[in-house]
């Protein structure tokens, strides 16, 4: 982010409510000094409903202005004070929602800001490891002999601390709580959620039918989108259904992530997966405790995937570089994460198996067929102890590995 500020006039982080935006905000503020403004605060929000221009008038050095989506106006006040002064590092604006997406919102600051959104923490951040270069490792390796050479080893008791992680998602406030006091916090979120933050985004006629629906899609996290699907067992309208989804994902609390294309004529699924943003959500939604009662309820593969995806998207995603999709065709044969830069694509099949099987391989060897020479690296992350390369561009590694985290390779 400091980066950022260094050559943008403003810089906007969003993400869902409580995943670090303003500790972050903070933290930057102490190191570079200026001004902290939250509209949480009722005072300051009135003042930058009915005055924004003069809320920032004389603004010096860096301003931080907290939760900005709750005065939309707010941002085209922001935009004539920088287009007055166009000194770099002058606005760092936080926000609960996505600001590119909302209806009230009006001005995108374009050309003006730089856009970043906060995930839940990732692994390595939790255990204050350095940011992975697994990703990046598969694009520049010359092979998969290559690849695993650079790789982390997988720590002792990794696959048992990816489940645990997986169950505890990765919000800040939640890292140290046991799972009956986690489960209570998120009850507790979701009340938050519910009867504040939503209502500041749209009117909602009903706010159970909302929570209902809420809970539906985290469940599916993982799976296929059908909105008609969803909106029968919510019990909802189609536009009703398709309308609330949209406010979730402007929430940060559900991503879809679309399905990628190459041969148009080739029978893929064209509807996208849905994926919560925070894999403790799922396990709230779910009603998990412990591994245990994911597995007997199948719901492992999906918690897991929603884990992996979140914590790669954390850390990778700040590259700028990379687009992520999934792949499947109509007969189900699937890779979970498919990384594009460039030309170039990675594969990534995510699963709960301590063992690798011929079988999980189906949907990498069938998107290396498809891609050809756009096909740069397969991996398949498992929660077993084998790192092996399976043929020169197909390659099986321990999930904490591809992760992150662990001990160098040793050369």
């Amino acid at each position: 982010m400091l980066w950022q500020l260094g050559f943008m006039r403003a810089v906007v982080v969003t993400g869902a409510r409580q995943v670090g935006k303003s500790t972050l905000a903070r933290q930057v503020l102490d190191h570079v000094g200026g001004t902290y403004l939250t509209l949480d605060e009722p005072a300051t929000l009135a003042a930058a409903l009915s005055d924004p221009d003069g809320l920032i008038a004389g603004a010096d050095g860096l301003t931080v202005i907290d939760e900005v989506q709750r005065a939309p106006d707010l941002l085209r006040a922001v935009k004539l004070s920088v287009d007055r002064d166009p000194r770099p590092g002058r606005f760092l604006l936080t926000g609960s929602a996505n600001l590119l997406r909302m209806r009230t919102v009006s001005e995108s600051l374009a050309g003006r800001a730089g856009y970043l959104e906060l995930l839940p923490l990732s692994w390595s951040e939790i255990t204050e490891a350095p940011r992975p270069s697994t990703i990046d490792q598969a694009f520049s390796a010359g092979s998969a002999g290559e690849f695993l050479q650079a790789l982390p080893a997988a720590p002792p008791g990794a696959a048992a601390a990816t489940r645990e992680l997986a169950l505890a998602g990765g919000m800040p406030a939640t890292l140290e709580l046991d799972p009956p006091r986690r489960r209570a916090w998120y009850d507790g979120y979701r009340v938050t959620f519910l009867e504040r933050d939503l209502r500041q985004l749209s009117e909602i006629a009903s706010v159970p039918e909302f929570g209902r629906l809420m809970s539906l899609a985290l469940l599916r996290s993982g799976g296929l989108l059908n909105k008609s699907d969803l909106a029968s067992d919510a019990g909802l309208s189609y536009s009703t259904t398709d309308r609330y989804l949209n406010l979730l994902q402007v929430a940060y609390q559900i991503r879809l992530l679309q399905p990628f294309f190459l041969n148009v004529g080739k029978r893929l699924v064209k509807s996208p997966r849905v994926f919560a943003v925070d894999s403790g959500a799922v396990a709230w939604a779910a009603n998990l405790s412990d591994w245990r009662s994911a597995v007997s309820s199948a719901k492992e593969g999906a918690l897991l995937e929603t884990f992996a995806i979140s914590d790669i998207m954390a850390w990778d995603g700040l590259s700028g570089s990379s687009r992520y999709h999934f792949w499947r065709t109509s007969a189900g044969a699937e890779v979970d994460l498919v990384i594009e830069r460039g030309e170039q694509i990675v594969g990534v099949e995510i699963k709960s198996a301590a063992s690798v099987q011929s079988r999980n391989l189906r949907g990498l060897r069938g998107l290396r067929e498809d891609l050809g020479p756009r096909f740069k690296l397969g991996i398949l992350a498992h929660l077993g102890d084998e790192t092996v390369a399976l043929d020169p561009s197909l390659v099986a590694v321990p999930l904490a590995s591809l992760l992150g985290v662990g001990a160098p390779a040793t050369r």
